[in-house]
């Protein structure tokens, strides 16, 4: 069973393992940021408004993480942007990805987000994968990013 617990301080040696795997640094790390950046970027998010943090766990074992925050102005009100990783790299490729992006954005959308985005590497064909699996629509390409987007289902 698949359940997101919130971020904790004390998380972030398991964060900085996984931050600086090979298999989630490349995609994850921006311009010079480190590994090391980019744990405090997401410990930051602990008790802010600026977005809400998440160990994924698989039967209670934490196997990755997602994170959620408010879109800019060029986006509609409630529009939120997702990023997540598996860690464990022993459970990539097994659809797991998909399950919980579709989980976890069921859930935002449920609570009143209007629109959900992200936008991986365009590079980065498994996360664009997942993604697509998980009910997410290719919007454009800007550069080396994919953006991508869900919006909620309109009852007939």
């Amino acid at each position: 069973m698949i359940t997101f617990r919130p971020l904790k301080d004390s998380d972030a040696g398991l964060l900085l393992i996984w931050m600086a795997s090979p298999h989630i640094q490349p995609w994850w790390t921006e311009g010079n940021s480190t590994p090391e950046d980019e744990v405090d970027d997401a410990l930051n998010l602990i008790g802010s408004d600026d977005g809400a943090a998440f160990i994924i766990e698989l039967s209670k074992r934490p196997i990755g993480y997602i994170q959620s925050s408010p879109c800019g102005p060029d986006q509609p009100e409630g529009a939120l942007g997702l990023d997540m990783f598996i860690g464990d790299v022993s459970l990539t490729g097994e659809g797991l990805g998909p399950q919980i992006l579709r989980q976890f954005g069921d859930d935002l959308l449920a609570r009143g987000a209007t629109r959900l985005l992200m936008d991986p590497h365009s590079a980065n064909d498994r996360a664009i994968s997942a993604w697509r699996k998980a009910g997410f629509d290719i919007v454009e390409t800007r550069g080396d990013v994919t953006l991508m987007s869900r919006n909620p289902k309109l009852s007939a």
